[in-house]
């Protein structure tokens, strides 16, 4: 009896850190899908001179990135990289700096200042999911 109810503790621990772990990785794809909206955004912006586009996109990226901070990345890295989660964090600041120049620059009507921070956001994405995926 009590192999048994050990069993269904150890099964029942086991189901709650699975389940934990598909929540996070959820919400995690969740705000993934809000940056690549934001960038999509910004993008049209550029592409078809839509100056509203282009703050509101940067604005979304401002906002999510915050979200991104408080993200545990370990949970989402493989074993041996662990402790990326410091270069989670850089890539998050450096989108979080790029964003914010994309906006003073437009404020400033310096187009090709923009484009090139929309690039360098694009650049920091992949730069981390290449870790992260292992591309």
């Amino acid at each position: 009896m009590r192999r048994f109810a050990l069993s269904l503790l150890v099964f029942a621990l086991a189901s709650t850190l699975c389940a934990a772990d598909k929540q996070h990785r959820t919400k995690l794809q969740i705000e993934m899908q809000k940056f690549a909206a934001a960038l999509e955004l910004m993008q049209k912006g550029i592409l078809y001179n839509c100056k509203e586009c282009i703050d509101d996109g940067a604005d979304r990226i401002l906002k999510n990135v915050k979200v991104l901070e408080k993200v545990d990345v370990k949970h989402f890295l493989p074993e041996k990289q662990k402790y990326a989660y410091k270069f989670a964090q850089k890539t998050a600041r450096l989108i979080d700096m790029y964003a914010r120049d994309a906006k003073e620059s437009f404020a400033a009507g310096n187009m090709d200042d923009v484009i090139n921070d929309h690039t360098q956001i694009i650049r920091q994405c992949n730069s981390c999911h290449m870790r992260i995926r292992g591309w």
